[in-house]
């Protein structure tokens, strides 16, 4: 392969001038797009200050020849020319190297001379920069990129080395050394490019030697009558025999990778896959593939074949990739399969299964046993024959009457086969559960000669049944009866008493604080707390009674009694009490407390599922006692329930209308008359009109609903905010109120945060009010930090109902309080002039403000009630006195129209009261 020394045109190889040719043609018309903006820039620079024919017809010109030439490149695009026109083009396009890049070096020389002297440095810069554009496009053919530089690019760089500016001067200069470099760069761009060539050449005749070697390769497979088959390292195939289409109806190439197991029986495919694995695994040492399997043919049939195959490595012994081949041994399978089938036959006829085969001589008091008597029954004497005696010694003898009656049925003329399960004393002491089956040969005259038939172990099998039974009736940890055999006995319990005229006490237990205990110290403590209880329960109830574990902490005590002796109350407290004695696990001591619900049998239920229905209610009703309770059912624990249930139906039905509404009750300063916020009041709409939270209460404990009320009042809130503040109106701060569960779930402080910030409102606009439950039970670390997050961000926490709940002064230390909210029922009795509750709400005013903590007045109704409290130091009260709760609606005309002098005025007509 060589260039033309002149020319530099590749000659003697048609594919190195194509490949010349084709780098050419995608260049040239990017060169003549860069040297016709050149051209168009540096008219519009010099405009007006050359001659018009100068500035646009000179470059008028050279464009319309730039098009020409681009238009019969882009022509010739779409063409694939002989040698010859090919070596015709690139000569043309030397000439037109030498035309166009002499007229554009000519026509800025010609600029310098006629345009202001500041613009000959920026005339030389456009005519040099595109000149070295252009020279580069043309690096496939570099005498056409030398002609460019030097014909357009020397003109300009001459005119400034020879000028008498020592500036200029250095400009052409430093043109004049980086036509060098380019010059330099060109020719060695060109070598590359010529070793590029040179290696697309060598590059072709190895594919044609490669092309040469498939095509001899194909010839072969084609003739073998084997699947040649070939993966890569990893053993997922990559070229696979034509024939395996024939074979198989599966396109070769929808067999590459691992898709060819499609094909293989499902029954063989693990097999095949655990062989090809292992001799991956161990293909570097010298490992190799030999698995036999069915292919499912292009019919559908299933034919054996033999697959094989062994790697190829490298110098390294690292494996390139596995060759392979499929053998067809479906007739050699076949045969061989026949051959293990009648062994298999004879080996069964055999040994019938293991079983033990008898033969017993009715009238001559004589058994025969096979070989299996030895193995299973543990007897190898009686391989030499047994008396029928030494057999009816060995039956239990529970079972022996039983089995000697059967034996002796046999005489009946139609009894052909005889049949009995029963246990035998083996020989190892142990007894097996076995079942007998046999075939009656009789004589001549038709009697009983000869029992034939086999013995059958079925001892594992009865072990496995009782396990079973075990596992389905009792729970694993305690061996308590579990909830299946609980209601089990239940059910026959309810049986047994309607049939005598008992009765039948239902006690169902739950664990107090078993949940924290799990928490705090682990299930192993839990699990540890559970068996205690479960040993403790067995000891504590009457013999006849079952103790079952429901699941998870609940436990239930099935007591049978007659009319009389029903346990009572205070012998269930003694029951508990016997039972909750502390205990002590790695050392640590663990409280034991439990919750009681009970039952009675036809009295608080006339079937299993009701009676333990009421048991479970009565429990419920004890466990909001407190812990260690007992409580007894009674008809209004049904009706209570059922209540909750429709007051969470109403809630649930609700929030699904979108009928929760807040209604505002204004917050007065007793101070200075002024209306500084309100409390936002759950109501919600029912069809009977507007309700309060107490129709939904139940509600208000259940975590999901209450959660949900709570973030539809969150959100009307915030939209409502969001309007006064829009129409101007400062309406304080608004009050809400959580529950308890609220802080359930975790997230409560940012459920109110993210949406006051993606509402823009501040979080000091709200206050949360919670009850003094929250602070105590197994949430209290919970509400604790949500509380610190919300106060810490501006939200001011106010506890509601304060006096009438479980909170101990240490809680107002513990969490950021702002603001105590002294009950209404004290402050109701205020009127009556009752000194205890008078001294209660004087006590909290004053601990509030020793603390620095608001306080506020709830239910003020009454002058009196307001001036009383003024006159303690209460700074806000709210309640009817004062306004009643509103729509969103009357909030505005509310607060525009509030009057603090006439609020004043009615606490002062108190003070005379």
């Amino acid at each position: 392969m060589k260039f033309s020394p002149r020319n530099q045109i590749a000659h003697g190889s048609a594919a190195v001038l194509q490949a010349q040719y084709s780098a050419l043609r995608t260049q040239i018309p990017l060169m003549y797009a860069l040297m016709a903006v050149n051209m168009l820039f540096l008219a519009a620079a010099t405009y007006g200050e050359v001659p018009f024919a100068h500035s646009v017809g000179v470059p008028g010109v050279l464009c319309a020849l730039i098009g020409v030439r681009t238009a019969v490149w882009l022509f010739r695009r779409g063409r694939n020319p002989d040698p010859a026109r090919i070596r015709r083009y690139l000569l043309g396009t030397v000439a037109a190297s030498v035309i166009l890049s002499s007229a554009f070096g000519g026509w800025g020389y010609l600029l310098m001379s006629e345009a202001e002297p500041v613009r000959t440095t920026s005339i030389a810069l456009y005519v040099f920069v595109g000149s070295i554009s252009c020279c580069y496009c043309l690096h496939a053919l570099p005498i056409a990129g030398w002609c460019v530089l030097l014909f357009g690019a020397l003109p300009v760089t001459g005119r400034l080395v020879f000028s008498s500016d020592t500036y200029l001067m250095g400009i052409g200069l430093t043109f004049f050394v980086a036509s060098g470099v380019i010059l330099r760069s060109l020719a060695k761009s060109h070598a590359a490019f010529r070793e590029t060539l040179h290696s697309r050449s060598e590059m072709g005749a190895l594919i044609d030697a490669l092309q040469s070697s498939q095509e001899h390769y194909r010839h072969s497979v084609e003739l073998n009558p084997q699947i040649p088959w070939i993966t890569d390292r990893t053993g997922a195939v990559i070229e696979l025999s034509p024939r395996w289409t024939k074979l198989t109806g599966i396109k070769s190439e929808d067999a590459l990778g691992w898709r060819w197991t499609a094909a293989v029986h499902p029954d063989d495919l693990p097999h095949v896959q655990e062989v090809w694995t292992a001799a991956l695994q161990c293909a570097d040492a010298g490992g190799y593939a030999d698995v036999r399997y069915r292919l499912q043919l292009a019919g559908g049939d299933f034919r054996w074949f033999r697959a094989r195959a062994l790697p190829r490595l490298d110098a390294d012994g690292e494996i390139l990739s596995w060759y392979g081949n499929l053998e067809d041994i479906h007739d050699q399978v076949a045969a061989e399969q026949a051959v293990q089938a009648s062994e298999e036959r004879y080996r069964l006829a055999s040994l019938a299964t293991n079983d033990v085969i008898w033969d017993v001589s009715l009238g001559h008091d004589h058994i025969e046993w096979s070989g299996a008597a030895a193995t299973v029954l543990g007897y190898p004497e009686a391989l030499q024959g047994t008396s029928r005696g030494w057999w009816v010694e060995r039956l239990h003898p529970d079972d022996r009457a039983r089995v000697l009656e059967q034996f002796q049925n046999m005489d009946a003329p139609d009894l052909t086969q005889w049949a009995q399960e029963f246990r035998f004393l083996a020989g190892d002491g142990a007894y097996l559960h076995l079942v007998a089956r046999g075939y009656v040969v009789r004589d001549e005259e038709g009697k009983p000669a000869r029992l034939i038939g086999s013995l059958q172990d079925l001892t594992s099998q009865k072990r496995y049944e009782e396990k079973l039974r075990q596992a389905a009736h009792y729970d694993a940890l305690t061996n308590l009866p579990n909830r299946v055999l609980f209601s089990e006995r239940l059910a026959a319990a309810l049986q047994e008493a309607r049939l005598h005229g008992g009765q039948v006490q239902l006690i169902v237990l739950d664990v107090d604080r078993f949940k924290a205990t799990n928490d705090t110290l682990g299930h192993d403590a839990g699990d540890a707390l559970l068996c205690e209880i479960a040993a403790r329960l067995l000891k504590a109830v009457p013999a006849h009674a079952t103790v079952a574990r429901l699941g998870g902490d609940e436990f239930a005590i099935i007591c049978p009694a007659s009319q009389q002796n029903n346990l009572a109350v205070s012998a269930v407290q003694r029951l508990l009490a016997a039972v909750s004695e502390p205990m002590t696990f790695n050392g640590r001591q663990l409280d034991v407390s439990l919750s009681a619900g009970s039952a009675t049998a036809f009295c608080d239920g006339q079937n299993p599922e009701e009676l333990h229905k009421n048991a479970d209610l009565a429990l419920y009703a004890a466990k909001g006692e407190g812990s260690g309770q007992v409580c007894w059912f009674k008809p209004e624990l049904k009706t209570a329930a059922e209540r909750q249930t429709q007051m969470l139906y109403d809630a649930r039905e609700a929030l699904r209308d979108d009928r929760i509404v807040p209604f505002y009750q204004p917050k007065v300063c007793l101070r200075s008359g002024a209306c500084l916020g309100f409390e936002a009041l759950l109501r919600w709409h029912h069809h009977r009109g507007l309700r309060s939270p107490g129709a939904i209460g139940a509600a208000l404990n259940d975590t999901d609903v209450s959660s949900k009320l709570t973030d539809r009042m969150i959100e009307r809130v915030i939209a409502d905010l969001l309007f006064w503040q829009d129409s101007g109106v400062d309406v304080g701060r608004i009050a809400i109120n959580g529950a308890p569960g609220d802080f359930q779930r975790g997230d409560f402080a940012d459920r109110i945060l993210n949406r006051l910030a993606h509402a823009g409102l501040a979080p000091s606009l709200l206050e949360l009010e919670v009850t003094e439950s929250v602070f105590v039970g197994q949430l209290a670390e919970t509400v604790s930090q949500t509380l610190a997050t919300l106060s810490e961000a501006g939200v001011k926490i106010a506890l509601d109902d304060f006096g009438t709940g479980y909170a101990s002064l240490t809680h107002l230390k513990q969490f950021p309080v702002d603001t105590l909210k002294i009950d209404r029922s004290f402050i109701s009795r205020l009127d009556a002039r009752d000194r205890e509750d008078a001294a209660i709400v004087s006590a909290v005013i004053h601990l509030a403000k020793n603390l620095g903590i608001t306080t506020v007045a709830e239910g003020i109704e009454t002058p009196f009630q307001a001036a009383h409290v003024a006159r303690e130091g209460c700074v806000i009260a709210q309640g009817f006195l004062f306004g009643r709760p509103m729509a969103a609606a009357h909030v505005s005309d509310v607060v525009l129209n509030w009057s603090a002098p006439s609020v004043l005025s009615v606490i002062a007509s108190g003070m005379h009261a």
